[in-house]
Formats: C-alpha cells, sequence, structure tokens
C-alpha cells in the first residue's frame, strides 16, 4: 500500500512521523496494566524501563484485544456516585482499571491506552471524532466531538499508521486498522459478519472549496464504516460510524469534551441511559483452549437500558429483562465485574436512566 498516494498509502498527510511522547505512567504503572490484561510474557518494570517491550503491529493488535477482553466499556459512575462524575485523567482512573477491572466510556478507555503505548514505546497521538448520528441509509448527520480514537505508528523504522479504539463498545474496531483506502483494507471485527474500513472525502458542511466556482468541497475527512452481514451469504450492509481529521487533541480538550458528555442533559445516549459492554472468549473445546486467549473467538454482553443480551455474530440472546434498579446493580456487579454497592441506587433516582419504579 505504501506505494500509493495519500490517503490510500497507509500514511498520515504528507507522510508525517508521530514523535516520542513520555507517558503520564510510571514503569511500574505499566508493569501492573500488562499484567491485569494478562500479558503473556509478563514485562516487569526493570524491562519496560530498558526498552524490551516489542515494538510492531502485533503486538499493537494483541494489546488492543487483551484490553477489549479485561476492561467493560461502561458509564456506571456517571449515575451511581454522588459525584456523576467521569474521571478520565489517566493516572487517576487507572487503578479503576487495574486494580477494579472496571472501565469508563471512550474518553477515559483511549486515554489510557495512548499513556501505555506510549510508555511501552510505541509512538502515538489522540485524535477527536464525530459521531454519525443518522441511521444506515439516510444522510450522514455528524455531532460534535463526542468521541476519541487513536492513531499509532507500531513500527520504529517506517511511518505506517494505524487506527485503534478501545472505547466505544458494540460494533468496536477489535484490531488495528491501517490508515488506508484501499478497498483491499478491511478487517474483522468481533466475529466475520462485521468488518471495518475507512473512507475519505471532504466535510459535505465545509465552508472551504478548491474550485473558483466553488463546486468542490476543500480538505477532507476519514470515516471509520463498519459492514454487517446477518448472514455468511447474506449482502453486507455498510453503515458509517465516525469522522475525524488527522489534528491532535490533548489532555484539556478531552476533559472538556467528556464534561460536555456527561452533565449535559438532553437527547443523548450517555445521559438517558446506563450502559455497560464487554468482550469474552469462547474457550469451550480443545481448539480454543489451544489458542492464546487474544486469538479464540469473542462475543459481547451488552447491558443497555433494562436489557442485557450476549451478541454473537448474526446470534443475539435476552440473557436479563430488569424490573427494578437493584436488579440492573446486581446484573453489573455479577456479569460485568462492576464494584457497586445496592445502596448506590440512591444516586440514579430521579435522572434519565433511572428504570421506572
Amino acid at each position: 500500500m505504501i506505494s500509493q498516494p495519500y490517503p490510500a498509502n497507509g500514511t498520515l498527510r504528507d507522510g508525517v512521523w508521530i514523535k516520542r511522547v513520555p507517558s503520564r505512567f510510571t514503569p511500574n504503572q505499566l508493569a501492573d496494566y500488562l499484567s491485569a490484561i494478562g500479558y503473556d510474557p509478563l514485562y516487569d518494570t526493570e524491562s519496560i524501563s530498558s526498552g524490551a517491550f516489542p515494538i510492531n503491529p502485533e503486538t499493537l493488535e494483541r494489546l488492543v484485544r487483551l484490553h477489549l477482553l479485561t476492561f467493560p466499556f461502561e458509564n456506571t459512575s456517571m449515575h451511581y456516585t454522588a459525584e456523576h462524575d467521569m474521571e478520565v485523567t489517566p493516572e487517576l482512573l487507572l487503578p479503576r482499571f487495574v486494580q477494579d477491572k472496571n472501565g469508563s466510556y471512550c474518553f477515559g478507555h483511549n486515554g489510557v491506552m495512548l499513556e501505555v503505548l506510549r510508555g511501552l514505546g510505541f509512538r502515538a497521538y489522540a485524535v477527536g471524532a464525530r459521531v454519525n448520528q443518522a441511521p444506515t441509509g439516510s444522510p450522514y448527520a455528524f455531532g460534535a466531538y463526542t468521541h476519541l480514537i487513536l492513531l499509532v505508528q507500531p513500527s520504529s523504522d517506517d511511518n505506517q499508521t494505524y487506527v485503534i479504539d478501545v472505547g466505544i463498545g458494540s460494533a468496536c474496531l477489535m484490531r488495528p486498522l491501517l490508515l488506508s483506502t484501499d478497498p483491499n483494507n478491511i478487517v474483522y471485527g468481533l466475529t466475520e459478519t462485521e468488518r471495518h474500513r475507512l473512507a475519505f472525502e471532504p466535510n459535505p458542511n465545509s465552508s472551504l472549496s478548491s474550485s473558483p466556482d466553488m463546486s468542490v468541497n476543500a480538505g477532507g475527512q476519514w470515516n471509520i464504516e463498519v459492514g454487517h452481514r446477518k448472514s455468511l451469504d447474506a449482502p453486507e450492509i455498510w453503515g458509517r460510524q465516525f469522522a475525524f481529521t488527522e489534528s491532535e487533541c490533548w489532555h484539556p480538550d478531552i476533559a472538556f469534551s467528556s464534561f460536555v458528555v456527561s452533565k449535559r442533559p438532553g437527547p443523548y445516549m450517555f445521559w438517558n441511559h446506563v450502559t455497560c459492554v464487554k468482550v469474552f472468549t469462547v474457550d469451550e473445546g480443545p481448539e480454543n483452549e489451544r489458542l492464546e486467549k487474544s486469538k479464540r473467538p469473542m462475543y459481547r454482553i451488552i447491558l443497555h437500558g433494562k436489557e442485557v443480551k450476549k451478541s454473537y455474530g448474526v446470534e443475539s440472546e435476552l440473557l436479563r429483562i430488569f424490573g427494578t434498579e437493584l436488579d440492573r446493580i446486581q446484573a453489573l456487579r455479577e456479569i460485568f465485574g462492576i464494584k457497586l454497592r445496592d445502596e448506590d441506587e440512591v444516586y440514579i433516582k430521579g435522572r434519565a436512566a433511572a428504570l421506572s419504579p
């Protein structure tokens, strides 16, 4: 792909390189993180400090998949705490991940992952993304920057760039995706009935033009698209998830965006719903037992509103329906390992996400 012109060549515009940036995490914190996700072989503080962790696309993919298997995508702190706050400062959020095996939403997950990657030696940075709020088949409707993704260059000797996103929940990228519009640049999601690709085109709402008659919009933005099939023989239906540019954002931008998403009332998913998504491995059978954990077949369990469902490709199974808030808290504890107490029910009372009595 590297011989093709941008945006099909797998690099950032003009072939720029990402700098090595120091991590906010210490080598000891990084070793604890690797232990928490079950990375094997284990790298201790000394080996991390010496730069012994291998930097390549394969280890990047393994980190992504083990992260998704370990930490749930969830917004319970927004609804079941007195502060109703979603902490996104990486060094303050890390204990929630490593010690409690709990999670966050996109700003927390990708913020933590950014510091992990930088600490291990990867060259990476964060960019804001706009969510497409229109249903599949309708004109695109991109909102504000309410999502966060990472761009990573996982090799020391080239500038090939990959998109990763460990903070979306359902239909998320399950592995790095090369930053390229090459038609062959497609990666599988959770199963063979879910795939991801990239498109690149000007923002249809742009005020800029590259032609004197104003007929052609200027600039360009990347778009992550997800394709689903109802069966392996069914036609693939593609939908656009997010739009993003290559402009870097920093922690103050992330904290500001998270504050708006978690505190602003309105017709927004996180404001109106308790949500929790976690990826699990299919461990049964000698074939799966022989596979390293990150390479095993996987499925998702999704809690959204008053239901919990198990999702594996085209198959979906309803596991629970909640009649009370305590039922939901119990499910969050038992299925996802979220550290909640029954008495935390009081904090969601009166909020839009609360279950009707």
